[in-house]
C-alpha cells in the first residue's frame, strides 16, 4: 500500500465507522480495514442485536462506568443524528416489569438511578397502569421509561458509513488482518488483501474495534493481555402480535428487571430476554410492524462464528417471558443469533491505550449497549486520544 496511513481502524462494525467518521472531522489519512466483504450491511454484532435505543439504567457507575455514561450519551446522539438525517428510529418507551416483591424494591434502584444519570421522564407505575400501556403484558409494578427506542441498525450503519466515506475515509472491506507484531514499540499491521496478497503497513496510530476478535487481536501483541473473551451468543426469536388478539402489543419495549446469570464464564449482567418490536417498509418509510422479537437468550459457544450449536427450545423463551403470559411456544419461530462480544469477568467497555505498543489502541468488551453508545463511544476515543495531541 503506498498511500501514508495515519490511523488504521480494524473492524467495520457501528463502533468502527463511528469512529471513523468522528476522527475525520480532524485526522486525515483514516483507513477502515474489515475482513468481511461488505461493510453497509452490519455482517456481525452491528446487524444481530435487538435494534434498541437504550435508555442507559442498566449499568451503574461503580463497575460499568464507561457503559453507564456512554450509553446515555449515545442514547441522544443517536436521536441527533437520525433527526438530522431522516433516519428510522422511534421513540416507543419500555416497560421494565417486576413480578414479585424483590422485583418491585429492585426496580426502585433504576429508578434512583436514573435521576443520578439524568434519564428523563422515568417513574413507577403499578399493575394497573402498566395494562393501560400494553393490556396483554402482566405485572405487580414496572419503571415507564420514555427514552427508549427502536432502530434499524443497518439503516443507521449505512449512513455513518456514507458520511465517512465523504469525509475521506478509505473503507477496504473484505481485508483481513491477519497479524499484529510490535516494532520498537510501534504496532504493525499485516493485512491480507481480498486478492490474496499480503502486506505489512505501519500506520501512526492502530485502533482495534475487532468485535469479538478484539481480544485475539490483543494477544498477539501482549501475550498477557490482561482481558479473556466470553464466547456468549444471544439467540431470539419472533412472533407475530396478530395472529392471535392476545398477543396483541402496542408497541413498546417490554423488559423484565435486570438480572445476573451464571455462565462457564463466571457471572454476566444480563437485561433479560425482553420483546421489542421490529420495523416493517411500507409506503416508503419504517413503521412498527407485525413482527416482535423476542430475546436474546444466552448460551456459551466455542467459537467467535458459532453458529451450529442448536438454538433453545422456544419453550425456555416462554419460560422467561411470563410477564406476557399468553405467549406460546408455537407461536415463535427462529429469528437471528450473534455471538457477543463479552469479556470473562469483566462487565465493563475497556477502552485502553496498549501496555506494548503505544500507538496502538485497544476498544475491547463492545457488547450491549455498545450500538446505542457507538457515537459516544467515538467522541470518548477522539478526546482522550486524539485532541489532546496523543493520538
Amino acid at each position: 500500500m503506498s498511500e501514508e496511513i495515519n490511523i488504521a481502524i480494524v473492524g467495520g462494525g457501528i463502533v468502527g465507522c463511528w469512529l471513523a467518521l468522528e476522527l475525520s472531522k480532524t485526522e486525515n489519512d483514516i483507513f477502515l480495514f474489515e475482513k468481511n466483504t461488505g461493510i453497509m450491511q452490519g455482517e456481525n454484532q452491528s446487524s444481530r442485536n435487538s435494534g434498541v435505543n437504550h435508555a442507559g439504567l442498566n449499568y451503574d457507575l461503580n463497575t460499568r462506568p464507561l457503559k453507564a455514561r456512554l450509553c446515555v450519551e449515545g442514547n441522544r446522539l443517536w436521536e441527533d443524528f437520525c433527526q438530522k438525517n431522516s433516519l428510522p428510529l422511534i421513540r416507543v418507551g419500555k416497560l421494565m416489569v417486576a413480578l414479585s416483591e424483590a422485583e418491585d424494591r429492585e426496580l426502585d434502584k433504576y429508578l434512583s438511578r436514573s435521576i443520578e444519570y439524568v434519564v428523563p421522564g422515568v417513574r413507577k407505575i403499578s399493575g394497573d397502569q402498566v395494562r393501560e400501556f400494553e393490556s396483554n403484558v402482566v405485572a405487580r409494578s414496572a419503571l415507564l421509561v420514555p427514552t427508549s427506542g427502536i432502530f434499524e441498525p443497518t439503516s443507521l450503519l449505512r449512513q455513518v458509513y456514507f458520511q465517512a466515506s465523504n469525509q475521506g475515509v478509505q473503507f477496504m472491506a473484505g481485508t483481513e488482518v491477519e497479524e499484529l507484531k510490535s516494532s520498537g514499540g510501534m504496532a504493525m499491521v499485516k493485512i491480507r488483501y481480498r486478492d490474496g496478497v499480503t502486506e505489512w503497513i505501519a500506520p501512526r496510530t492502530v485502533i482495534n474495534s475487532a468485535g469479538v476478535h478484539a481480544v485475539r487481536l490483543a494477544g498477539m501483541i501482549d501475550g498477557d493481555f490482561p482481558l479473556k473473551a466470553a464466547l456468549i451468543r444471544g439467540d431470539s426469536m419472533k412472533f407475530y402480535r396478530s395472529a392471535r388478539p392476545e398477543l396483541h402489543l402496542n408497541g413498546m419495549n417490554v423488559y423484565p428487571t435486570p438480572q445476573t446469570v451464571a455462565t462457564p464464564f463466571g457471572l454476566q449482567h444480563t437485561v433479560g430476554v425482553h420483546l421489542t418490536p421490529m420495523f416493517d417498509f411500507r409506503n416508503g418509510q419504517h413503521v412498527i410492524g407485525n413482527t416482535f422479537m423476542v430475546g436474546p437468550k444466552l448460551i456459551p459457544v466455542n467459537r467467535e462464528d458459532d453458529f451450529q450449536t442448536p438454538m433453545p427450545d422456544p419453550e425456555v423463551f416462554v419460560k422467561d417471558t411470563r410477564f406476557f403470559p399468553q405467549l406460546k411456544a408455537s407461536d415463535l419461530s427462529p429469528n437471528f443469533s450473534g455471538v457477543q462480544a463479552r469479556l470473562d469477568g469483566y462487565p465493563d467497555f475497556y477502552i485502553n491505550r496498549d501496555r506494548i505498543c503505544n500507538n496502538l489502541i485497544h476498544l475491547v468488551g463492545i457488547d450491549s449497549p455498545g450500538f446505542t453508545s457507538a457515537p459516544a463511544i467515538a467522541r470518548h476515543v477522539a478526546k482522550t486520544f486524539f485532541l489532546d495531541g496523543k493520538g
